[in-house]
């Protein structure tokens, strides 16, 4: 039996579960005088930990999955990027790169991811990761359902996806019966996402609220209703700026499972982000990191108590703290992985360097 394609489908009963134990993560993104800014809650029933990367560009890599023809697709990292990862390395719940992309994801149960075919396939973290290294613009993400399709494994719920970019454009991305459905432009008005599908969140808001006998969890269609209306009475002149604008929306869209909220503006490349255990707002800026493949990978505990700018906060990556993180997740989820196998994945990725090496 393959080692990492056990770790894989090992790893899917673990990621699926944190981000779908509740359904109440929410994401919006619109234009302001200031930027574009783009919010997201992460919302979960377990404690958890987690860890801010920053990814390098100019880094060979590879899938941890096979395709049907038993190879694995491997790619050179183009974009530097920062993320926000559940558990561990290589496991992106949200993140923006330099170019300015941005993209999280959130739990849709009724998603249905497509069939095996010729399409590489990845897990939903791993996919977003695949972006984050590759890509510049919506379109583009748009773009990779012709060579790529996202996977669950028995156990797994499945996640669907709000992306914006540097340019201003943004889709919502739904997987309807096997196939990827996409929301941008005029079929885009309210650019927000929460647990169900695009399409019968907007219907709500456009006509009065969900119905009774809809599946609408942890109140979907009101959290989609609370971002779009806060988004339309946001005004320069009365509120005091963008970014507290969009933590008062994170916080009217939040429960008491919310774990992690962050705000990007894209424009400045700048990111905000709070969690539970430290509440206080802290910050980084992009423009401070050093991208190249020869810097060293970097990494920052989530619930560092500092506040302000946090760019010193990184340390280097620490393979032990990493695979604690991971190691305590499985544990609170009751859940063990072989030892061996959770040592051979973490080698995995440490075998990720320059492409010029």
């Amino acid at each position: 039996m393959n080692t990492f394609i056990t770790i894989t489908l090992r790893l899917l009963v673990l990621v699926a579960p944190l981000y779908g134990t509740v359904e109440a993560c929410t994401s919006f993104t619109h234009n302001t005088p200031e930027g574009i800014v783009f919010g997201t809650n992460l919302d979960l029933l377990t404690p958890t930990d987690g860890l801010v990367f920053v990814n390098r560009r100019g880094i060979a890599k590879e899938n941890i999955r096979k395709n049907t023809d038993e190879k694995k697709l491997k790619w050179v990292s183009q974009y530097g990027s920062i993320t926000f990862n559940v558990v561990g390395r290589g496991f992106v719940w949200s993140g923006m790169n330099e170019a300015g992309l941005v993209i999280s994801s959130m739990e849709w149960r009724d998603s249905e991811y497509p069939i095996s075919d010729e399409r590489t396939p990845f897990d939903p973290g791993s996919w977003m990761q695949y972006v984050l290294d590759n890509f510049a613009s919506v379109d583009e993400v748009i773009q990779t359902d012709s060579t790529v399709r996202p996977v669950t494994d028995d156990g797994g719920w499945p996640s669907h996806f709000l992306v914006a970019d540097a340019q201003g454009r943004s889709a919502a991305l739904d997987y309807i019966d096997g196939k990827l459905v996409v929301y941008t432009g005029k079929s885009l008005p309210i650019r927000a996402m929460t647990n169900m599908s695009y399409g019968r969140a907007l219907e709500a808001y456009q006509n009065g609220g969900a119905r009774w006998w809809w599946s609408n969890p942890g109140h979907s269609a009101e959290r989609f209703a609370t971002a779009a209306k806060r988004m339309s009475s946001f005004t320069h002149s009365k509120d005091l700026n963008a970014t507290p604008h969009a933590f008062d929306t994170l916080v009217e869209v939040a429960d008491q499972y919310t774990k992690w909220s962050v705000v990007y503006n894209i424009d400045m490349r700048k990111i905000w982000f709070r969690s539970i255990t430290s509440g206080a707002i802290k910050y980084l800026t992009m423009e401070s990191f050093d991208f190249s493949c020869t810097s060293p990978l970097l990494m920052m505990d989530i619930d560092t108590t500092l506040k302000g700018n946090v760019n010193d906060a990184f340390i280097p990556y620490n393979r032990q703290v990493n695979q604690q993180v991971f190691t305590t997740g499985l544990a609170r989820l009751g859940m063990q992985i072989p030892r061996q196998d959770v040592v051979e994945l973490m080698q995995t990725f440490d075998g990720f360097t320059c492409a010029t090496e």
